[in-house]
């Protein structure tokens, strides 16, 4: 590079015996060979299943003198604007770095552009939807909870209110005999039974003959003798 810039050399040609001096401007130019260019992709939208893409074709160090092509649509210039459709879905868009001692290329399918509008797409979807589920989520709980509350809230009103009558009742009437009254169902009573009594009985038999015994001991004839054991 450093010997790049405008030369001269003096030619001397030698004509009927007389030398002549020709002065020659030459411009000494000095070109490296290109690397591979890169694709990249800007500004995709997505329209009636149209993908729109601008695509920039570049090399890594920036050269003077260079041109840069478009296959297969025969166009030229660093940027290309495309309008992808399903129809041209198969297609393979290729650029050429050109510069006056090398080439160079790099390609890309349509389908990897559009593959990656529509993934784009749906995680832009993805995020409304999540978006959406969120906020109904919060439409629906926020009521639930705001009733809940204020339920909740006329139930302790209603209970302070209702002890605060009772003290109040409380002051003017005496107080009475508390009186608690329960239904008791008729249940049946069976009667007792009684224990059975023991009962012996002897019999004493006396024959015709009786013989005296002492007065202490006898008993007047024809009576019975019974003893009862209980």
């Amino acid at each position: 590079m450093e010997d790049e810039g405008i030369y001269k050399a003096n030619i001397n040609t030698k004509v009927s015996g007389k030398v002549l001096t020709t002065t020659r401007s030459y411009n000494l130019q000095v070109y490296c060979r290109l690397g591979k260019p890169k694709i990249t992709q800007s500004f995709m939208t997505s329209v009636n299943s149209t993908c729109n893409v601008t695509l920039t074709c570049s090399v890594e160090k920036e050269e003077k003198n260079v041109i840069y092509s478009w296959s297969p649509l025969r166009e030229e210039g660093s940027v290309l604007q495309l309008f992808q459709t399903p129809d041209n879905q198969e297609l393979t868009y290729t650029c050429t770095a050109w510069n006056p001692v090398s080439n160079n290329s790099d390609s890309i399918s349509a389908q990897q552009l559009c593959a990656d509008i529509a993934m784009g797409l749906q995680t832009h979807h993805a995020g409304l939807l999540s978006g959406l589920a969120v906020v109904s989520l919060f439409t629906i709980i926020l009521p639930s909870v705001l009733l809940f509350l204020l339920c909740k809230r006329e139930q302790d009103a209603t209970s302070k209110k209702t002890i605060y009558a009772y003290a109040m009742a409380s002051r003017d009437i005496q107080p009475e005999e508390s009186r608690i009254y329960d239904e008791i169902s008729p249940f049946k009573v069976h009667p007792m039974k009684e224990k059975p009594v023991n009962t012996i009985y002897s019999i004493v038999q006396y024959s015709d003959k009786i013989e005296k015994t002492s007065t202490r001991d006898s008993k007047p004839p024809g009576t019975s003798s019974y003893e009862f054991v209980i």
